[in-house]
């Protein structure tokens, strides 16, 4: 039996701090995934190599933004549906 959960991590303004924060949950086992809501993410050192991790552990990116190309577009009508599959959504 397996006591994962999904958890939702929702990034707008503090991306850097968010990304990060997702990828320390991906420590425990549990199935993350990463929603993008604010301006694209700005891909400096830092975010690049956390967006590269959180892929490397199979973590699901979702952005509202289309510039962000390594996320899978949705909009603002699909993410209550969308939210509604996890056990616990984080705003960061």
């Amino acid at each position: 039996m397996s006591d994962s959960k999904k958890i939702a991590v929702i990034v707008s303004d503090r991306q850097d701090e968010g990304l990060r924060m997702a990828l320390g949950l991906t420590l425990e086992g549990d199935e993350i995934s990463v929603f993008n809501l604010g301006s694209p993410i700005e891909m400096n050192d830092g975010n690049e190599m956390n967006v590269e991790a959180l892929g490397e552990f199979d973590c699901l990116l979702y952005s509202v933004n289309e510039k962000d190309a390594a996320f899978t577009q949705i909009n603002m009508h699909n993410m209550p549906a969308k939210l509604l599959e996890f056990n616990d959504v984080l705003s960061y």
